[in-house]
C-alpha cells in the first residue's frame, strides 16, 4: 500500500505549496482543517477537487505527474475509498507528512502504514418497531454538529457501528437527547401559557430552580432553594417520602415524564427517545449510499452596524443532510407510565410536529422538516386535565416555592 500512500502524500505536498492560506493560525492548522472538510466527499476525487477549491491552489504551481498519478488513484475502486478513509481518520498526521521534506523519512513511516478498510460496504442490524414510530423528512438541509470543529467547518454528528458483515462504518445520526430536549422546551412553554404565566425565557415566570427544571431538566445541587423548597415535600438525608415525591409527579406530569433534577435528588422519566437515523444502505433502510446525503452549506454572521474600524463579521460551514432526506426513530414507553404521562407525551409529540424544526441554525433556514407519526398518544386528556387543574396547580406550585411570590401576570 505504499505506492497509493506515497502516491496521496505526494499530491497533497504540491497543494500545500500552491495553496494560498492566509489567517491567524497555523498554515499546517488551517490546511489539515480544510482536508477534514473535503474527506467528507463521497469520493477521493471529489475530496481532492473540494480541497484544492477551499485552499485556493493555483494550477499553475502543481507538478503534472503527481495530478496524473492522483488520478489514477481516484479512479481506482478498491484503493480510492481506503484512502479517503485513510483522510478522514488521521487528517492531521497526514498533513504533517505532506509538509515533511525528508523523503526518507516520509518513506519510512508510509512503510508501516496500513489504510483501513474503506467501510460503508456492510449494513447495520435493523432496529425493532419502536411504540411511537417518527419520521423526519427534510424540507431544507439539517444541521447537527458534532463535538469537534474543523476551524471553521462544524461536521454533521456521527457514530461508530458495527455492520452485519463485521465492516467498521461511521454514520451521520439526529441525537435522541437533541429531540427530548426540543420536546422539553415545547412542554414547558405549553404548561406556563395554560396557567396563564408568561413563557418569556429571558424573564422567568417562575423561580430560577425550577425554571431551570422545566426547560433544562434541573441540576444537582446540595445548598440551594431547591433543595430548601423541597426537602419538606420529598425527605431528606437520604429518607423518601413516597407522599411528595407522588404529588410533585400527579400535579405536574410533563416534568414527571422527561425526569428531572430537584436539589439533591433525581426523578426518573418514564419515556425513552431514540436517535433519528438518515434513510440509506449502511443503516439497512434505504437505498442510497449516505454518503449521497450529506452537503455542506456556507454561512455568514455580518455586523449590524458599521462604525467598527475593522470589520468583525466571520464565515463558516457546516456539514448538512441535504433536503429531501428523511430520517427514523421513534419513542418507547415504560409500562408503569400513568395515562396522564401518556398524554402529555402525546402533546410533545404533537407540539414537536407542529413547529417542523429540528438541528440548529433554525434562523437561518435550515433545519424545516415535515414530521410524521404513528402510535402518539392523544393529546386532548392532558390538555383538558391542565385546564380543569389549573388552580391545585398554581396552589401546588407556591407550596413548594416555585411560583414568585410577588408577581403579577
Amino acid at each position: 500500500m505504499q505506492t497509493q500512500t506515497q502516491t496521496m502524500v505526494d499530491f497533497l505536498r504540491d497543494v500545500l505549496i500552491a495553496a494560498q492560506i492566509e489567517g491567524s493560525r497555523g498554515r499546517l492548522d488551517i490546511f489539515a482543517d480544510r482536508l477534514i472538510k473535503a474527506a467528507s466527499e463521497p469520493t477521493l476525487a471529489g475530496a481532492m477537487e473540494s480541497l484544492m477549491r477551499s485552499v485556493n491552489a493555483s494550477a499553475d504551481k502543481m507538478f503534472p505527474p503527481a495530478a496524473a498519478a492522483m488520478m489514477r488513484l481516484a479512479a481506482s475502486q478498491q484503493d480510492a475509498p481506503r484512502v479517503l478513509r485513510w483522510l478522514r481518520d488521521q487528517a492531521k498526521l497526514v498533513t504533517m507528512l505532506a509538509a515533511t521534506r525528508d523523503e526518507a523519512l516520509v518513506a519510512e513511516a508510509l512503510a508501516e502504514v496500513q489504510l483501513p478498510e474503506a467501510g460503508q460496504t456492510g449494513a447495520a442490524s435493523v432496529r425493532r418497531p419502536y411504540a411511537v414510530q417518527i419520521r423526519a423528512n427534510c424540507e431544507t438541509p439539517l444541521a447537527h454538529g458534532a463535538d469537534g470543529k474543523a476551524g471553521n467547518s462544524t461536521l454533521f454528528r456521527r457514530i461508530d457501528v458495527l455492520a452485519t458483515n463485521g465492516a467498521h462504518m461511521t454514520l451521520p445520526y439526529y441525537s435522541g437527547n437533541a429531540v427530548r430536549g426540543q420536546m422539553r422546551d415545547l412542554l414547558a412553554d405549553h404548561f406556563l401559557t395554560s396557567l396563564g404565566l408568561p413563557a418569556d425565557r429571558s424573564k422567568p415566570a417562575v423561580v430560577l430552580w425550577f425554571f431551570y427544571a422545566l426547560y433544562c431538566g434541573g441540576a444537582l445541587e446540595e445548598k440551594s432553594d431547591a433543595t430548601k423548597a423541597l426537602k419538606k415535600q420529598m425527605g431528606d438525608n437520604g429518607a423518601i417520602r413516597a407522599t411528595g415525591i407522588r404529588a410533585f409527579r400527579d400535579n405536574l406530569p410533563g416534568l414527571s415524564l422527561l425526569g428531572c433534577a430537584l436539589g439533591n435528588r433525581v426523578l426518573p422519566g418514564h419515556v425513552q427517545f431514540a436517535d433519528l437515523r438518515p434513510l440509506c444502505v449502511e443503516w439497512g433502510t434505504g437505498t442510497r449510499p449516505v454518503a449521497e446525503l450529506m452537503t455542506w452549506e456556507f454561512l455568514t454572521r455580518r455586523e449590524d452596524h458599521e462604525d467598527h474600524a475593522e470589520h468583525h463579521g466571520m464565515i463558516a460551514n457546516t456539514e448538512c443532510l441535504r433536503a429531501g432526506a428523511a430520517l427514523e426513530g421513534g419513542v418507547d414507553m415504560d409500562s408503569c407510565m400513568p395515562e396522564i404521562e401518556r398524554s402529555a407525551l402525546g402533546c410533545g409529540l404533537a407540539l414537536l410536529a407542529k413547529r417542523g424544526m429540528l438541528g440548529g441554525e433554525n434562523r437561518r433556514g435550515l433545519g424545516r422538516v415535515r414530521i410524521e407519526m404513528t402510535g402518539a398518544p392523544d393529546p386532548a386528556p392532558y390538555e383538558a386535565w391542565l385546564a380543569e387543574h389549573k388552580p391545585s396547580i398554581l396552589d401546588y406550585l407556591d407550596q413548594i416555592g416555585a411560583a414568585p411570590k410577588q408577581a403579577e401576570f
